[in-house]
């Protein structure tokens, strides 16, 4: 989401114009300092045209050598938009499925129809087109956001909407910390008012984040489960081990031994369960988690869940928070067992053995 619309965005009511975008940069950026990436663009809903096919996109204009737009750094073939030579058609990238529909590939053009209200007769049209070269192809794994949008030039989109240099659609924002996008976005809010309108990332994808959240609530109840089921597995052990041993337990205990050194050893029994299971379900867990960060072997359908792969981060504070709690309750659930074996009797369990 934030390749495509950064940690906020500034838009115009009534997709009007918004004059002097240079001064509103450094105006912004002076009231508020933690803005580290501000990029002008221009949009304009529009109609490509192939010589086989038709489809309707949002084409947006980018200032050239843009580091923010994700589809720029996912490119599957050509290069990204560059100024348009005073004998050269302009240039433009399209999505891969939508250069599928169009039959189109690098190096072929396409004509683009801009619509607007008004706009009665044939010359209407023709005064509103362009034509275009084709010069890239782009997949970011999000097929429902990539088949709606096509990129070129900030200059070239300023012409096609008949823009002055200075016009703009609106700005993406990028903050230095993610936390402070809320925060932030509410100040800049104070310090422009009409016609600028600026969103969070989170109020142009509510119902996205609402589902992320939503992901998020059962993992710790399944994590919960699961080192519930791995606690119930070291008393079972242990109490196994207690009626196995009873013998020596009792043997040790006409020796002298007191309850406490009986609770320690089976503590210590418990311990080392616990450890060694941790030990090597972290490394597992760690090993599977970097090859699915590497080489993204767990798939999913990209239409649906707008991404092509299970996302995965790593980071050795849940690896130790995890560690922690599961060594926690299951050196803890060892007491139980401990406590049954400080009740047997040396008399009892050399009569039961």
């Amino acid at each position: 989401m934030i390749g495509y619309t950064a940690h906020a965005e500034i838009a115009s009511y009534g997709n009007r114009p918004l004059p002097e975008y240079p001064s509103t940069i450094k105006y912004l950026k002076t009231k508020a300092p933690h803005i580290s990436v501000m990029v002008p663009y221009v949009e304009q809903d529009a109609v490509l045209r192939s010589s086989s096919g038709v489809a309707g996109i949002m084409l947006q204009g980018i200032p050239v050598g843009d580091t923010l737009t994700l589809a720029f750094k996912k490119l599957v073939a050509g290069h990204n938009p560059t100024e348009q030579a005073p004998d050269s058609l302009p240039e433009i990238i399209l999505s891969k499925g939508v250069a599928k529909d169009l039959h189109t590939e690098v190096g072929k053009t396409l004509s683009v129809f801009r619509f607007f209200e008004g706009m009665q007769t044939r010359d209407d049209l023709l005064k509103n087109l362009m034509r275009f070269r084709v010069v890239g192809i782009f997949e970011t794994g999000m097929t429902e956001y990539d088949n709606a949008l096509a990129y070129t030039t900030l200059a070239t989109a300023q012409h096609f909407r008949n823009f002055s240099p200075t016009q703009v659609s609106g700005f993406r924002i990028l903050f230095d910390n993610v936390d402070d996008i809320k925060p932030i976005t509410e100040d800049i809010k104070k310090h422009l008012r009409y016609p600028y309108a600026i969103s969070s990332v989170y109020e142009i994808y509510p119902t996205i984040f609402g589902w992320i959240e939503l992901q998020k609530k059962p993992i710790p109840i399944i994590l919960g489960l699961i080192i519930i089921v791995a606690a119930f597995n070291v008393i079972s052990t242990l109490l196994i081990l207690v009626m196995e041993k009873s013998r020596q337990v009792g043997i040790l205990k006409s020796l002298g031994a007191n309850d406490s050194s009986i609770i320690t050893m089976f503590l210590s029994e418990g311990a080392y369960i616990a450890i060694l299971g941790t030990i090597f379900g972290n490394i597992l867990a760690f090993v599977l988690s970097w090859l699915q960060f590497h080489y993204h072997f767990f798939k999913l359908r990209a239409d649906i869940y707008f991404m092509p792969s299970v996302p995965i981060t790593i980071q050795w504070q849940h690896y130790l928070l995890v560690t922690g709690i599961a060594l926690a309750i299951t050196i803890s659930a060892a007491l139980i067992p401990a406590r049954i074996a400080t009740k047997i009797t040396p008399i009892k369990a050399l009569k039961f053995g």
